[in-house]
């Protein structure tokens, strides 16, 4: 333990650390709190009714945050196929066989 009382041994991330390590999920989450908070915020502000206001607020989170994820997710799979067939197609053309394929996770 340090001064501050935080362990700095290898421990593995807590339960929050661990949802913002998956892909595009942090940009997910920012785009749908903004998104649900503006929707839920307008709406209250041109009715007056709260509970309609935080169910359109909870409803347009919940679209945009598995929207803008979905589509991050898709453009990241796009890259990693087409970093993997440039590097196939780096290696049939310069005929070396013992070129080892990088991951573009690993990099």
């Amino acid at each position: 333990m340090d001064s501050l009382g935080e362990n700095t041994e290898d421990e593995e991330p807590g339960f929050v650390k661990r949802i913002f390590l998956i892909p595009c999920m942090r940009k997910s989450f920012m785009y749908g709190i903004s998104g649900g908070i503006s929707v839920g915020l307008g709406y209250f502000l041109f009715t007056s009714n709260v509970s309609k206001a935080s169910k359109y607020g909870l409803g347009s989170y919940m679209v945009i945050l598995f929207g803008t994820w979905g589509v991050c997710r898709y453009q990241l799979a796009q890259e990693r196929f087409k970093s993997i067939q440039l590097q196939k197609a780096m290696q049939n053309r310069s005929g070396a066989s013992n070129i080892r394929l990088v991951d573009p996770k690993d990099v």
